[in-house]
């Protein structure tokens, strides 16, 4: 494989396993916890999809037995025994197309792993026949996670490596989804959090990451930051001893004590009501990580009263800030989508300024 394309992008995945889902099954191959079970959420989004019903099948909860079931019944006055399928794979949704992501298939038992193989080539289950899309995703057997596709699986899927997000993405990805401002920070300000174990010779190297060459108990993955901001969010208040004890639980050691370090500089951040109120003259962050946790707290808090006010602070950011900002606001993930949008002072900045958010006025 060209070295030049040896992954996709979350974003990628979803768009090959729309075009060819529906004929062949897509398995989906990446490190852990960086958002692969997310890509049916991904899917139901999209519009061609809007009628289909979704199935998330867990398949490490899985015996062959769960696929399907006996029931017995009267054919031509004898009686004989069918079989019919688990209701997880959605094969009972008559008159309506499925999609169906079969989860940590390199983990499936070696039965459940043979009774998938004709749903993923033929969308068929016993007697049953499914309408719609499968994909399957799975961790990378180097992790050493127990995740094993032998070859004549392999051979009858499209299979694709998706690569782990960069800090650019995840920093979008959290402010559209409200993570807390300090783990924004903390991403921006030392992005090694999100690096892969393959881009180091040594564990040693990168001691924040999952590295399947050393045993740590904990450490950051964009599903632990995740973990990490609602930490933050919920326990601020009960004393660092918990939160803190509770972070290096989440994201490891190593990382608590950056994501404090950015704790405390949060706490010496402008005020929001401050800025509002002074937006020419308030004291603008020169740090990145700073500059990104307050665009973080500005889409979560502009109103159409306060916009006019924000839009006199946010040029006096960085250009990287600001292109952030509009990037992440206009998202049609963006709550606040409407206000910036609608604001006249928002849109002659846009006018002057549109190459910062072509990316986002294109989705």
């Amino acid at each position: 494989m060209s070295v030049m394309y040896k992954s996709l992008s979350l974003q990628q995945c979803v768009d090959l396993i729309a075009a060819v889902g529906d004929l062949r099954t897509v398995l989906v191959s990446g490190e852990m916890g960086i958002g692969k079970s997310s890509m049916l959420k991904s899917l139901a989004k999209m519009e061609q999809f809007k009628d289909y019903m979704f199935c998330y099948v867990d398949l490490t909860t899985k015996d062959v037995g769960d696929f399907t079931v006996p029931k017995i019944r009267t054919l031509d006055g004898v009686e004989v025994c069918s079989f019919i399928p688990n209701e997880e794979f959605g094969l009972h949704f008559k008159g309506k197309k499925v999609v169906m992501m079969m989860d940590e298939l390199g983990k499936a038992k070696g039965g459940v792993l043979n009774a998938c193989l004709r749903l993923m080539l033929e969308r068929q289950l016993g007697m049953y026949k499914l309408e719609g899309i499968i994909f399957a995703t799975t961790n990378l057997s180097v992790e050493g996670l127990g995740d094993n596709v032998p070859a004549h699986v392999r051979n009858r899927v499209i299979q694709v490596r998706v690569a782990k997000p960069d800090y650019m993405t995840m920093l979008e990805y959290a402010i559209e989804n409200a993570w807390h401002p300090v783990i924004i920070g903390s991403m921006r300000e030392f992005p090694e959090m999100l690096a892969s174990f393959e881009d180091y010779e040594k564990p040693e190297m990168n001691v924040l990451i999952n590295d399947p060459r050393t045993v740590r108990l904990a450490c950051v993955t964009p599903r632990s930051l995740n973990a990490a901001s609602d930490l933050i969010t919920r326990t601020a208040i009960l004393g660092d001893a918990i939160l803190w004890h509770a972070m290096t639980g989440t994201v490891g050691e190593a990382a608590m004590h950056k994501i404090l370090t950015i704790y405390k500089l949060d706490a010496q951040l402008v005020s929001w009501e401050e800025l509002v109120k002074n937006p020419t003259t308030v004291t603008v962050p020169t740090n990145g990580a700073a500059a990104c946790m307050l665009v973080s707290k500005a889409i979560q808090r502009i109103e159409k009263a306060t916009m006019d006010a924000f839009m006199d602070f946010l040029p006096r950011l960085s250009k990287e800030a600001q292109g952030l900002f509009a990037r992440s606001v206009l998202s049609d993930k963006c709550p606040k989508q409407n206000v910036a949008a609608t604001n006249t002072k928002f849109q002659m900045w846009a006018a002057a300024n549109n190459y910062m958010f072509g990316k986002a006025a294109k989705k």
